[in-house]
């Protein structure tokens, strides 16, 4: 079968600090690079709907020499949907009331999720449904949504609480800092799975909202690339270009805190894993099938720079995907301080949430 054109074709190469150069092919299939120095590069190249390649021979390496036109082409294969297995032996814990005061006076019912996935159980997660006491039941399927945060799942807890209360089933995990992120991606995926099998009491596997916050953020991004059937999602001071991240770190306009500039040293060098880093930079993986998305970010967050929401935030514009951005003076922790700022993030998440999560397909 004759090759075909692919409008929307991401191609990419960086030098060792995260400096890109980037293009998009157009509707011919064709793109043009300007302004790269001399020297050898690892391409990278990608689309919606198609596998992440490196073009560039045996080695993966295209030299660059600014006085010649240097040609590579460039050939996607349409990519295969990600299978991973069911997980099982889910047990649900009994009910524990819980409350808080901060950042907003709530109470909800707690129960703890335990499953098998693979070779092990899963990580700490939790369902968080509204409830005056352990006994209470919830008459109709609510709404879920999916927190992912970036520490343990209970010391959010008075992020999920007040969330729950106010008419959502929260499904809340905390994956640990880790390197094997598609293993803690497939995990929410299963947990979803459970979700939309009604395995979880109270709460409607056909609205589904999910929600990440710094380092999550990037679990919730991939999670959203394979997962077409989530209704909506908030983006909590979200890295999206992990290239931009490095080269603001090589400039020293970037340090990030709690160590986690090893994180990025242990990625290698762009220039020569640029893979690592185009797979979780969602910037470049963007598509019309992404569900509508609401963004904050705090210009004083000092461990991913408010640019990434404002890079996300112009590829979701360009393909036409609804989105809100807002930003914010304050409110660096987000979900768990009590200042205005922080209520102002919950007021505008649950307005979007309430337009978002359409009705069970069971309602008449």
């Amino acid at each position: 079968m004759e090759a075909q054109p692919i409008p929307g074709v991401w191609v990419l190469l960086s030098r060792w600090d995260g400096t890109t150069y980037v293009a998009q092919s157009n509707e011919q299939g064709k793109y043009t690079i300007q302004g790269i120095p001399a020297g050898s590069y690892q391409p990278v190249a990608g689309a919606p709907g198609y596998g992440d390649e490196r073009p560039g021979g045996l080695w993966g390496r295209v030299l660059v020499d600014p006085e010649v036109d240097t040609v590579v082409d460039i050939e996607l294969l349409p990519k295969a949907p990600v299978e991973v297995a069911p997980g099982i032996n889910l047990s649900l814990g009994d009910p524990t009331l819980l409350s808080c005061k901060e950042p907003m006076e709530s109470q909800a019912v707690r129960r703890t999720i335990t499953f098998a996935t693979g070779d092990r159980y899963n990580q700490p997660a939790f369902l968080y449904t509204p409830g005056e006491s352990v006994t209470d039941t919830v008459e109709s399927p609510l709404p879920i949504l999916l927190t992912v945060y970036p520490g343990p799942a209970d010391t959010w807890e008075c992020a999920s609480i007040p969330l729950a209360d106010a008419g959502y089933a929260v499904l809340a995990v905390g994956p640990a800092y880790s390197l094997e992120l598609e293993r803690d991606i497939d995990e929410l995926g299963q947990i979803l799975h459970f979700a939309r099998k009604g395995d979880f009491p109270g709460a409607d596997g056909e609205r589904v909202a999910v929600l990440g916050g710094s380092y999550s953020a990037i679990l919730v991004q991939r999670l959203l690339q394979r997962d077409s059937k989530i209704d909506a999602s908030v983006l909590l001071g979200a890295p999206t270009d992990l290239f931009d991240l490095r080269r603001r770190f090589e400039q020293g306009s970037f340090i990030p805190p709690f160590g986690l500039d090893q994180v990025l040293i242990a990625l290698g060098f762009p220039d020569r894993e640029p893979l690592r880093y185009w797979t979780y930079s969602s910037v470049y993986h963007v598509s019309a099938t992404l569900p509508p998305t609401i963004l904050f970010h705090s210009y004083q967050d000092d461990i991913v720079p408010y640019e990434q929401s404002e890079l996300l935030a112009e590829k979701l514009k360009a393909i036409g995907v609804e989105h809100e951005l807002h930003l914010f003076n304050g409110a660096t922790h987000y979900l768990l301080s009590g200042d205005k700022e922080t209520k102002e993030i919950y007021r505008l998440t649950l307005d979007f949430l309430a337009r978002h999560l359409r009705e069970s397909q069971s309602d008449p």
